[in-house]
């Protein structure tokens, strides 16, 4: 896969994404490569000819924090795809994205983004297959994951995902703020990937 580009939650709420992500069933088997642990984030790009410097200079010269709003929860017929969070295509997000691609495009470097935006909730071997991967959105529905629709004209999709109870009562998140951009070298088992830079965005100045 060679380097990719996350978009990735602030730190507390990454940590409340974190909890809540499947694990591995204790109650049935399933592949070794199936549920590794994962950082929550939308994937801007990747490229397995670009390198880290090409990755910088595609980067945005100011980077300001992007709300990131939960859509649809999907089940997918790709590894990397296999339960995953479809992703509102906001302006900010999407203006990001293409400025980042295009660059990468000028240096040659040929990039990706299947399914931009979305952020993956478990990778699912394929040996486990499609049921393997429905059960895991099924637990998911019956647990975390509440589904519904907007109020208003049109009816958009919604998700809500249940990140425990705290002090002040229930934690749900319908959004993130993604507040860091990581360049990640994705070569190998998902537990081997290597985060090699972070950068952090310059907040927003309040009106």
């Amino acid at each position: 896969m060679g380097l990719s580009l996350w978009l990735v939650p602030n730190p507390a709420q990454l940590q409340l994404i974190q909890k809540v992500l499947p694990k591995q069933p204790e109650t049935r088997p399933v592949s070794a490569a199936s549920y590794p642990e994962i950082t929550p984030h939308i994937t801007l790009a990747s490229s397995g000819k670009a390198t880290q410097d090409a990755i910088l200079r595609a980067m945005p010269s100011t980077l300001h924090p992007i709300a990131v709003e939960f859509q649809k929860l999907e089940v997918g017929d790709h590894y990397f795809r296999s339960v995953f969070i479809s992703v509102k295509r906001t302006t900010e997000l999407v203006a990001l994205h293409e400025h980042i691609m295009a660059a990468l495009d000028r240096d040659g470097a040929s990039p990706s983004a299947p399914a931009f935006p979305h952020m993956s909730i478990s990778y699912i071997a394929d040996e486990d297959g499609v049921a393997e991967r429905k059960k895991a959105a099924d637990e998911l529905r019956a647990i975390t994951i509440v589904e519904g629709s907007e109020t208003g004209t049109d009816g958009a999709e919604t998700v809500v995902l249940r990140c425990g109870d705290s002090e002040e009562g229930r934690v749900c998140l319908a959004s993130f703020e993604g507040t860091e951009v990581w360049i990640v070298r994705c070569e190998g088992p998902v537990q081997h990937w290597q985060v090699l830079h972070k950068i952090t965005v310059t907040p927003g100045v309040e009106d």
